[in-house]
């Protein structure tokens, strides 16, 4: 199993995972970044405070960027 990193981005700093996850390819990956995303939005729904992250990025043990999932708007 390949091990998948999950940072967080806002505008104005990238907070890198440095543990990151072993999944078993790329959609389970995928999928984590997706709920990720969702816990991020709706953690800042029950704040009241806005949301801290704009997307999730998903990267592998190199580095590289595979994909991201931008964090939903809370509604206003």
């Amino acid at each position: 199993m390949a091990r998948y990193f999950f940072h967080i981005r806002n505008a104005l700093c990238v907070v890198p995972d440095d543990e990151g996850v072993k999944m078993p390819n790329i959609f389970a990956a995928q999928a984590e970044d997706y709920l990720s995303a969702c816990d991020l939005a709706w953690a800042a729904i029950k704040s009241r405070s806005g949301r801290d992250a704009d997307a999730v990025e998903i990267a592998d043990k190199d580095g590289n960027l595979l994909g991201w999932i931008n964090v939903p708007s809370t509604l206003h």
